[in-house]
């Protein structure tokens, strides 16, 4: 049998609800409003919409993600499949949470392919919206598109980097206000095409007969960390929250990766773990409450997958971090915060490795920094999509956009420890 390696990912913590600042992801841009980007026609406007349809299409939003569907995998890719699109805008999803979500959904696309949301306004929206036909809109909104400037203001830059750095939460999707006119646009050739790319279905492991898939992997217990195994490998993460946070109410999973970079369905070992209400260990420091969780995993290369908070998950399926775990190694993948203005930042800090692994004094001694590499793509499953990157670790693909803000600096200490 295959000996398999320890990770331990050190994550502490609760979901704080959205501050002041921050912005939901789950959520599209209020109001009247299209997408733009200086210098593009108003065919690559569709193109980038029609791709962002097809790329979308398995998601399911907000309470529909309860909704069971055998034959598509069951979770939450089960329900709407090549409908959701034609049911944002055409009538057939009634339930407002769920076309929020389609349309969060498409913005987030746009954003990751360089596009912005402009404002119209009202007067604006109305007069374009009538007659609601596709093809009168889409005459309408051409002079907005190829225009020299955005004619608006603008409601969301393009992608940032939002949920690594801040801005954005994973949240509860709110009602829906107005459907994008840029969507309202292009909703039969989007429909056409969402058709004709057919139903994405989440892969299934081929099992021998008799053989059940490994379950999700939880965290070890604490007391299990005092006896290792030199073959067996380790990674830390810590994620601090607020004392007046829910706790238990958001969970990070990863996932392995084969050596081509797609995700490990089955091949006889743990191959996905996830860090929620289960901890190995959890406390307070300098007022702010942590948790952290101990896994074993095989070694190879493990993707930071999804952020989950209840049923609305963000699956990083448009650009997600990985980072190698060998035999007899231990990693730290780093501090999880959750600053006010939203964001869910990774900082390196060895000192809370040592401190998380100190009933292990080897494991403890020669822990080290997670490796990362940006940029693993895969097809999008869950509720919502989105990219997450490390500011300054390479791409896999050096064809994706390089990260140019950065996280605040690392103010995470553990008691009496210098930060690293």
């Amino acid at each position: 049998m295959r000996r398999i390696s320890i990770a331990v990912l050190l994550i502490g913590g609760a979901f704080i609800a959205p501050g002041a600042n921050a912005a939901l992801l789950t959520g599209s841009s209020p109001g009247f409003h299209y997408f733009y980007k200086q210098g593009a026609t108003m065919d690559q406007h569709d193109a980038a919409l029609v791709d962002c349809a097809v790329r979308t299409r398995a998601l399911v939003n907000g309470s529909s993600t309860f909704i069971p569907a055998p034959t598509t995998g069951g979770g939450f890719a089960g329900g709407f499949a090549a409908g959701a699109l034609a049911g944002l805008v055409g009538g057939i999803i009634d339930n407002n949470e769920s076309r929020q979500g389609v349309a969060a959904n498409t913005e987030g696309c746009m954003a990751i392919n360089g596009w912005s949301v402009v404002a119209l306004t009202e007067e604006e929206g109305k007069a374009m919206e009538q007659p609601d036909d596709p093809a009168t809109i889409h005459e309408k909104l051409r002079p907005y598109v190829e225009a020299p400037e955005a004619r608006g203001p603008v409601l969301r830059e393009p992608f940032g980097n939002e949920l690594a750095v801040g801005n954005f939460e994973v949240g509860r999707a709110r009602d829906l206000e107005e459907v994008s006119i840029s969507v309202r646009a292009t909703r039969d050739i989007a429909k056409s095409a969402v058709e004709a790319a057919g139903e994405m279905k989440r892969p299934k492991p081929d099992l021998p007969e008799g053989v059940k898939a490994p379950k999700t992997g939880k965290p070890l217990k604490s007391v299990d960390l005092a006896a290792s195994d030199p073959e067996l490998g380790y990674l830390a993460v810590r994620m601090i929250g607020r004392k007046t946070t829910m706790a238990k109410a958001i969970s990070l999973v990863f996932k392995r990766l084969t050596s081509d970079g797609s995700e490990v369905i089955y091949d006889g070992v743990l191959s996905t773990i996830e860090a929620g209400s289960k901890t190995t260990n959890k406390g307070v420091v300098e007022g702010e409450k942590y948790s952290d969780y101990v896994f074993q995993v095989p070694p190879g290369r493990w993707k930071f997958a999804e952020i989950t908070q209840f049923q609305f998950g963000a699956a990083l399926c448009f650009g997600a971090p990985a980072f190698d775990v060998a035999a007899g190694e231990a990693r730290f993948v780093g501090v999880m915060t959750f600053p006010e203005s939203g964001g869910y930042p990774l900082h390196e800090n060895l000192a809370v490795a040592k401190e998380v692994l100190a009933a292990n004094p080897a494991l403890a001694e020669k822990v080290k920094a997670a490796e990362w590499t940006n940029g693993y793509t895969t097809d999008c499953f869950g509720s919502y999509a989105y990219a997450y990157e490390i500011p300054g670790a390479p791409f896999v693909n050096q064809e994706a956009p390089a990260v140019t803000s950065a996280p605040p600096p690392d103010t995470i200490s553990s008691e009496g420890a210098a930060e690293q």
